[in-house]
Parts: C-alpha cells; structure tokens; sequence
C-alpha cells in the first residue's frame, strides 16, 4: 500500500507544480519505504479553485485583504 505523507502546490514557470511525498507499506503493516518524492504540473480547474478557496480562508483567519 502506499500513503501520501505530505503535499505542496508552488506556482512556478512551468505553472502550478504539486509536489507529493509518500511511503510504501507492506500488508503486514511494515514499512518498505519512506520519503517517497514526486512531482507534476496541476491545470486542472478544480486545484485552481481549491488553493483559492484555502487562500482566502487564510486571509480571512490572519486578517488580511483579499487579492
């Protein structure tokens, strides 16, 4: 099996670039792996609505004024 352990969106040239981490674990529970790393180019409309909607909740909580 394998379990995300961590996810970043960063907006680069290339566009908005969604990095992952994850570990692989065996069907007895051990662990095989760790800081498993990948990384790809997100267009899709619902991650640009998603991060949108976490910013402005981030700006609502801290204060802040919406772009």
């Amino acid at each position: 099996m394998k379990k995300v352990t961590g996810i970043s969106f960063v907006q680069q040239a290339e566009g908005m670039i969604c990095a992952y981490r994850y570990s692989e674990i065996d069907d007895t529970g051990k662990i095989i792996s760790t800081n498993n790393r990948g990384s790809f180019v997100d267009t899709s409309l619902e991650t640009e609505n998603f991060l949108q909607t976490v910013e402005a909740n981030i700006m609502q909580r801290i204060g802040g004024d919406e772009k």
